[in-house]
């Protein structure tokens, strides 16, 4: 039997990339929930930051509104599919609630500074 009729070898569940684990739910969602959070949090900041350097209001502006959009939909979701304990209910919606004060807040001081 030469090379080439061998059947191919799957990864072993260690050698699986980041992305394959993250999707199979390998990491907990508490860990992937942050994680994602502060991603998103970050490119906000660093995206956000030049554009307001560079008088790129409108781009800000669609940033915040599409941010907005995806934590309106969110919270529909949330509300139509979870079948849980109504604590983690309260407090996914609590959560939300702070990222928009949280955005308004970011809206404030920008007004502040221009």
């Amino acid at each position: 039997m030469n090379q080439l009729d061998q059947p191919p070898e799957n990864k072993s569940f260690d050698e699986r990339s980041f992305m394959a684990k993250l999707l199979a739910g390998e990491y907990g969602l508490a860990i992937t929930y942050w994680a994602l959070y502060f991603l998103g949090s970050g490119l906000f900041f660093v995206m956000g930051s030049r554009a307001v350097d560079n008088d790129q209001w409108l781009a800000y502006l669609v940033m915040i509104a599409a941010l907005l959009a995806y934590t309106v939909t969110l919270i529909i979701g949330i509300r139509a599919a979870y079948n849980g304990p109504q604590l983690w209910k309260v407090m996914s919606r609590t959560s939300s609630v702070f990222m928009i004060v949280n955005i308004l807040v970011g809206i404030s001081t920008l007004s502040f500074i221009y």
